[in-house]
Formats: C-alpha cells, sequence, structure tokens
C-alpha cells in the first residue's frame, strides 16, 4: 500500500479542527501524483455524499500537499496555530 485518504462528512468541531477530508503517501512512494490522484477520486465521494465543498488542513509547511490541494481549486481560508503546530486551512468547492 502506498498510503491512504479518508472522508469525513458533517460538519462537527473533529472536521472542523481536522478537515473533511485527511491523506497521507508513504515517503517511497510520494512525488508520483498518488495524492493528487486519490484527492480527486475522494471529491468524487464527497460529490456523491451531497458536499458542496470540503475542508482541508495541512501542514503550513507542507508544500507538497499544498500543491495537491490548490491543484484541486482548494482556497486558502488562512493559517491557524494548533496545539499540532500551524496548518494552512483550504476550502474546495465541489
Amino acid at each position: 500500500m502506498h498510503g491512504g485518504i479518508a472522508l469525513r462528512h458533517g460538519l462537527n468541531d473533529h472536521v472542523l479542527q481536522f478537515g473533511h477530508i485527511g491523506y497521507g503517501i508513504r515517503p517511497s512512494s510520494r512525488q508520483r501524483g498518488l495524492a493528487t490522484g486519490a484527492l480527486g477520486r475522494i471529491l468524487d465521494e464527497a460529490r456523491a455524499l451531497g458536499l458542496d465543498r470540503v475542508l482541508i488542513v495541512c501542514e503550513l509547511n507542507n508544500f507538497a500537499s499544498v500543491r495537491t490541494v490548490e491543484h484541486h481549486g482548494g482556497v486558502l481560508e488562512g493559517v491557524r496555530d494548533t496545539e499540532h503546530g500551524p496548518v494552512r486551512r483550504y476550502w474546495i468547492k465541489i
């Protein structure tokens, strides 16, 4: 397995803190477009569930994730400090 992706639907405190979508790619499988492809497919699933937009949160300096999210139309809401450090918050309209 190269990584994983999860879709949380609904809008509760957990989703508002961590986002609707979380994903990770193991280091040996990075830079192959796997995250971009997986995010595109999970956005289709979110649409099928009736979501019209999703929140994605990533670490401030995770530039690979920033590129992936922005590739799919992510719009930066802002940067917030969390107990795990600063994070970027993106919304994607679907």
